[in-house]
């Protein structure tokens, strides 16, 4: 079922839009939650807020996973490792950070 999800320690299973079985970590949840609230967010508004950098792999590796949606900003970028502006989070992606909340929630 897409954006199943299961709870295990500081990183939780979940299943992506490609049906396979990924685990996300407390930093990209971290990513997940500043985008459901920021969106539309590229790299420098992001750095700008926060002080902190995120890279294109990280950036790409969450699309690619079906979090959120992603805009590359140079023309004939195809490994998508330049500009970069996250849209939104999707299904999935909200999926996951609500699951992520809920957990939080149960273990206080």
């Amino acid at each position: 079922m897409e954006g199943e999800v299961a709870a295990t320690g500081y990183r939780m299973k979940y299943v992506d839009a490609a049906m396979k079985e990924q685990k996300i970590s407390e930093r990209s949840v971290g990513r997940l939650a500043y985008i459901a609230e920021h969106a539309p967010s590229g790299r420098f508004e992001i750095s700008n807020a926060t002080g902190e950098l995120w890279d294109a792999h990280e950036v790409r590796t969450l699309q690619e996973r079906g979090l959120w949606e992603v805009e590359w900003l140079e023309p004939g970028d195809e490994k998508h490792e330049g500009g970069w502006r996250i849209l939104a989070l999707n299904d999935v992606g909200r999926t996951v950070l609500r699951k992520w909340r809920e957990r939080e929630t149960a273990e206080k």
